[in-house]
């Protein structure tokens, strides 16, 4: 199993595809802080209390970084025909399935972790310059930081799970996005439940990565979503293992 994952992590960097979006999110990370600390129309003087908030700015982007390299990774095999190579190499479907589900979340993880410090990084030296000193021992931004990490790797399970259900990778994408933007809101409507919201995937995400209002807890959001994961990962592995590849 560690040969497979190590296996995965260097198909990801062959593929460039996690340099390319870390220079995306850095991009929008800087971009983030500077809407933040250069709007201030009506709102209180900058101070350390928004430290936490200027690093929390790309949480949600991350996680969706995390579901795209999950949905990518699964889905390459199909697109570019390496599939059948590798399950020649590995005759154990099952066990390459699960290393996938092992090295993209922790892929996912390290994006988010490496963007989140590189965020910190430009918040400090933004409020340095207008003579602010902020705390990296705030437990508010530990709670930022902790959230951005169960997302990340739970999104990337996710990610995998599905593209192992549907292995097409434009059809896996465009199904995600329709499922957020559409999907979710119909079954509110359809069903006249606007409570049902915060029990689907994309609720149980934002309790994570924007905790709050309505919302349930980041442990209840925790649970939720893992629930998800988990079972889109088993549902899709049983797939890949009995379907034909060809």
């Amino acid at each position: 199993m560690t040969r497979l994952v190590r296996a995965e992590f260097t198909k990801l960097a062959t593929t460039r595809l996690i340099y390319g979006m870390a220079a995306a999110m850095a991009a929008f990370a800087v971009l983030t802080v500077a809407a933040n600390m250069l709007d201030r129309q009506g709102a209180p003087p900058l101070s350390a209390d928004n430290f936490p908030m200027l690093v929390g700015g790309p949480v949600t982007l991350l996680s969706g970084a995390a579901l795209l390299l999950g949905i990518l990774g699964m889905t390459g095999e199909f697109r570019h025909q390496t599939v059948t190579q590798t399950f020649l190499v590995t005759p154990d479907r099952g066990r390459v399935v699960a290393a996938k589900l092992i090295a993209y979340p922790l892929a996912g993880i390290a994006l988010a972790l490496s963007i989140l410090a590189f965020t910190a990084a430009v918040a400090t030296g933004w409020l340095a310059a207008k003579g602010i000193t902020p705390s990296l021992l705030d437990a508010r931004l530990g709670r930022v930081l902790l959230g951005a990490v169960l997302a990340a790797g739970l999104c990337g399970l996710v990610g995998v799970g599905v593209a192992a259900l549907v292995r097409n990778q434009v059809a896996a994408l465009v199904g995600v996005l329709v499922w957020v933007l559409v999907v979710e809101g119909l079954l509110m409507s359809l069903l006249h439940a606007p409570s049902l919201g915060k029990w689907l995937p994309s609720a149980a995400a934002a309790a994570l990565t924007n905790p709050g209002g309505g919302q349930l807890s980041r442990l209840a959001g925790t649970l939720l979503l893992a629930g998800y994961a988990l079972a889109l990962a088993l549902v899709g592995t049983r797939l890949v293992v009995r379907r034909d590849i060809t």
